[in-house]
């Protein structure tokens, strides 16, 4: 019996338990996860390995950790209750030893996450030792489940005291559901003096929030005062009901600025082929020539950047990505990576602008929060539906909520702990900057890149968003477009060399590739593209196959193209000395002249075996064909293996 006794206290011993699970190694600590979330702390092998937590894991790593866990007598092996196969099976965490370690875990998580939210403040009600029978931790799971209900947690708010009910609302709309009393103080809408006390008692009663001592500073966020605090359940809830405006409540005007940066980082580099760019002793690009740059890009910035910060954002880009590097004679020039660039998709150029921007330091707000914050953002945008308006602050002060309550988890302070000792570090950022400067990282991001579109009230100020296609399609939210499938009916082209194309609601992506041989010159309920000679040759030089140019006029247009727009696209490409390369080593061109300076050039003429007329020559077989192509495009030629889209 005292053995009993001692087994079962060294099993109720969270700290114990946690230290005895942590030597048995990352995986099977992992897969004990999986069974506390689980009712009764049972699982079957079966739904362990269909979780998807636990996907990258073969069966047999998924039984070995389970085997260890058995061993340690961390999991006994039952008759599984829930199946109807008789006779099946399940793996069973101890009960004493289950709710152990979900105490020692919810211990760790204690601090801002019991204060700002309702789970939080349910295990301290929980764990409190004044009470006289403690709940199980089934049974609190139930009841988190039954007041976290948007339902249930809207109709709590609605039943508050007349006086109280305006204030949580205006705390959760104006401020995320984190009102501290010095900006409660200097609130002059009538709301009266701060009354705490009441607040508090009225709030918890309902299970709505509470008032409390909010210290941050040693998180790096400076606050440190008693802060009104709507959870973070409840705030969502409330959120939600009212961050969708609608009809008649949309915007006053909306702007959207679909594949803009795109095109013209394309056409920025497109700029360095065509000339010698050079830049100053501190690796900058001169200011004249950064005006003659300007006006190769398209002129409508929108309203929250000039055309010279979208200018400045895509040389960062460049720069940072590898796609331009400087050579000897203190020019820039296109690297391999921005060859590649310009091959890639609208999807995959979206997502490495997100990539770069997520981890940029050049936007307002302290970059250890925001580079934390975006990333909680855009796991929460996968949550909203494109096309449908938001208001601006919603998701931004949903990331804000939830990095807050996750410090203690992310450990947050040990990183300015160690900055403050060494004197290095001051606080600049409250709660409502943080979400403030996240929703600045939106607006001159994300709208940048197309992702989202804004709208405007009557002020000309950013009230609202909405995910755009693009942006859905990159975050998963709807699927891609198949590869090739054209978008049959959307341009009309005609023998002047204009090309129109009729918006259907996601154009991005074909946008996008007339951006890239066409000059656009008129946006309104049409967009009007003209073909030229340029146009077409600096698509060449920058990667764009003949080919691609000529099946997206003729797959996408309503009508069939001119015979002349055609032979002059086909004419322009051979004037700029475009070469073809098939399967056998044949190289051809329709000039002569380019064929010539092939001939004699000293960087490619060893690769020649024979002319077999003025416009062929045969190659020798040392490279495969996809080899020979990327080394002849690497020597300035432009060269096109057949068979390639």
């Amino acid at each position: 019996d005292d053995l009993r006794r001692a087994l079962a206290a060294w099993m109720s011993d969270g700290e114990t338990a946690e230290a005895r699970v942590a030597s048995l190694g990352r995986r099977p600590a992992q897969i004990l996860l999986m069974f506390l979330d689980a009712p009764g702390y049972s699982h079957s092998l079966a739904e362990l390995a269909e979780h998807r937590l636990l996907a990258h894991l073969s069966h047999y790593e998924l039984e070995a950790s389970v085997g260890t866990l058995a061993r340690s007598g961390v999991l006994l092996e039952t008759a599984d209750r829930r199946s109807k196969v008789p006779g099946a099976k399940a793996w069973t965490v101890p009960m004493e030893l289950g709710d152990g370690l979900l105490r020692q875990q919810r211990a760790k998580r204690r601090g801002v996450f019991d204060i700002l939210t309702l789970r939080g403040f349910l295990d301290r009600q929980y764990d409190d030792p004044a009470r006289g029978k403690r709940m199980t931790p089934t049974r609190l799971r139930e009841m988190y489940k039954m007041y976290s209900n948007e339902a249930a947690a809207l109709a709590r708010v609605e039943r508050l005291p007349e006086d109280v009910r305006p204030l949580v609302e205006k705390c959760v709309l104006q401020f995320g559901g984190v009102l501290p009393r010095g900006l409660f103080e200097r609130l002059e809408d009538g709301s009266g003096p701060w009354n705490g006390l009441r607040w508090k008692q009225v709030l918890e009663e309902s299970l709505i929030g509470t008032v409390e001592k909010l210290e941050l500073s040693r998180y790096g966020i400076q606050h440190a005062d008693d802060t009104l605090i709507v959870f973070n359940e409840v705030a969502l809830a409330w959120l939600r009901r009212v961050a969708v405006p609608g009809d008649p409540d949309a915007p006053h005007t909306d702007h959207g600025l679909g594949v803009d940066l795109v095109s013209n980082i394309s056409r920025f580099m497109g700029f360095l082929i065509e000339h010698n760019v050079r830049f100053t002793v501190r690796g900058e690009i001169f200011k004249t020539t950064e005006k003659r740059i300007l006006q190769e890009l398209i002129p409508n910035p929108g309203r929250e950047l000039s055309r010279a910060a979208v200018l400045d954002f895509i040389f960062q880009f460049t720069r940072a990505g590898g796609l331009i590097e400087s050579t000897g004679e203190r020019t820039f020039a296109i690297a391999t990576a921005g060859r590649e660039w310009e091959q890639r998709p609208l999807e995959q150029k979206l997502s490495g602008l997100v990539e770069y921007a997520t981890e940029e330091r050049d936007v307002a707000g302290d970059w250890y929060h925001q580079v934390r914050l975006r990333r909680i953002f855009m796991r929460l945008m996968k949550r909203v539906d494109p096309g449908i308006w938001y208001d601006l602050m919603y998701l931004p002060f949903l990331a804000r909520n939830t990095y807050l309550a996750g410090l203690d988890q992310l450990a947050v302070d040990e990183y300015f702990g160690a900055r403050a000792g060494a004197g290095s570090y001051t606080p600049m950022e409250d709660p409502q900057r943080l979400a403030w400067n996240l929703a600045r990282w939106v607006r001159q991001r994300l709208y940048l890149f197309g992702i989202v579109d804004l709208g405007y009230d009557k002020a000309g100020r950013p009230v609202a968003m909405r995910l755009t296609r693009s942006g859905a399609r990159l975050l998963g939210v709807v699927e891609e477009v198949a590869s090739g499938a054209p978008m049959l009916g959307s341009l009309i082209v005609t023998p002047d060399f204009e090309v129109v194309l009729f918006p259907t609601g996601d154009d991005a992506a074909l946008v996008h590739e007339l951006d890239r041989f066409c000059e656009r010159e008129r946006q309104g309920e049409t967009l009007h593209f003209r073909l030229h000679e340029r146009s077409v040759q600096r698509a060449l030089s920058e990667g764009m196959y003949l080919s691609r140019m000529l099946s997206v006029l003729r797959n996408q247009s309503r009508t069939p193209v001119p015979q002349n727009v055609l032979f002059s696209v086909r004419d322009w490409a051979g004037r700029a000395g475009l070469l073809h390369l098939d399967g056998a080593l044949v190289l051809r061109g329709d000039n002569p002249d380019t064929l010539k300076r092939f001939q004699n050039d000293a960087g490619v003429k060893s690769y020649v075996r024979e002319v077999l007329d003025e416009r062929r020559l045969q190659l020798k077989s040392r490279f495969a064909p996809k080899r020979l192509h990327a080394l002849l495009r690497e020597f300035g030629y432009l060269v096109e293996l057949d068979g390639t889209p």
